[in-house]
C-alpha cells in the first residue's frame, strides 16, 4: 500500500483508515464500476463505521472518487493529490498515437499504450480506467464547499500541474500547493514535506484557538 508512511504519520493525530480502492491493491472485483458506484461503496463504508463527515485524501484516479463523494456528502476537508478529474483535450501526438493503436490492434500486432497503471491492469479494471478518464467532474467540483487542498508535484506528466489549477478553479474554498522536483507520487517522493503540509492544513484551525 503506497500510502502506509504517509498514514502512520497522520496517525499520530487522527484515526486513519486506508482503504483499497475495488480493483485496486488487495481488493479484488468481478465486474467495473463507474466512479459513483466507488463513491457509493465509501459512503456504506462511512456508515458502517458510524463516522461523521470524514477527512478524505486522495491521489489520482482516487481523487475522482474523492470528488465524487465530496460533491455529494457532507466531509470536514478534502485532500486531493496528483488528483485527476476535468477531462483534458487530447494533443494531436497522443490522437495519432491513440489512432496506429487501434489500426495495430485491428490487425493483431501486440503493443503497449496508455498510463502504467493501464498497462498493469487486468481487463476489468482497464474498463474501470477509461470510464473515469472520460468522465469530466466540473460540475461535481462546483458543488464541493469542504476547505480543500491540492497538492501537485511539478514535473508530473500524468496529472500535470495545469490540471491541478483547473480543479482549483472549481472548486469555491481551496488552496494549492506546488512541489518542486517532484512527479506523480509526491506523497512517496517528498514524504517528509509533503506530511508538513498535509499535517498544517489540517490542524491550522486548532493551532488557531
Amino acid at each position: 500500500m503506497t500510502f502506509t508512511k504517509l498514514s502512520k504519520t497522520l496517525s499520530s493525530d487522527f484515526k486513519v483508515y486506508s482503504i483499497d480502492l475495488p480493483g485496486f491493491g488487495e481488493s479484488s472485483i468481478g465486474v467495473p464500476l463507474g466512479i459513483e458506484e466507488v463513491a457509493e461503496l465509501i459512503h456504506d463504508f462511512v456508515i458502517k463505521l458510524n463516522l461523521e463527515a470524514p477527512i478524505l485524501i486522495s491521489h489520482s484516479y482516487g481523487g475522482r472518487i474523492a470528488i465524487c463523494y465530496a460533491s455529494k456528502y457532507a466531509v470536514e476537508k478534502l485532500i486531493l493529490i496528483s488528483s485527476a478529474g476535468i477531462k483534458q483535450k487530447l494533443r494531436l501526438s497522443k490522437r495519432f498515437k491513440m489512432r496506429v493503436y487501434k489500426v495495430l490492434k485491428k490487425c493483431h500486432v501486440p503493443i503497449k499504450m496508455g498510463s502504467k497503471d493501464y498497462q498493469s491492469a487486468d481487463n476489468v479494471r482497464r474498463i474501470m480506467l477509461v470510464k473515469a478518464v472520460n468522465t469530466d467532474l466540473k460540475e461535481e467540483l462546483k458543488r464541493i464547499v469542504a476547505p480543500t487542498l491540492l497538492i501537485y508535484g511539478k514535473n508530473d506528466t500524468v496529472t500535470p500541474l495545469k490540471l491541478g489549477y483547473q480543479i482549483k478553479e472549481n472548486i469555491h474554498n481551496s488552496e494549492l500547493v506546488e512541489l518542486e522536483e517532484c512527479g506523480h507520487f509526491p506523497y512517496i517522493e517528498r514524504l517528509s514535506i509533503c506530511s508538513i503540509i498535509i499535517m498544517s492544513f489540517l490542524l491550522g484551525d486548532k493551532s488557531d484557538h
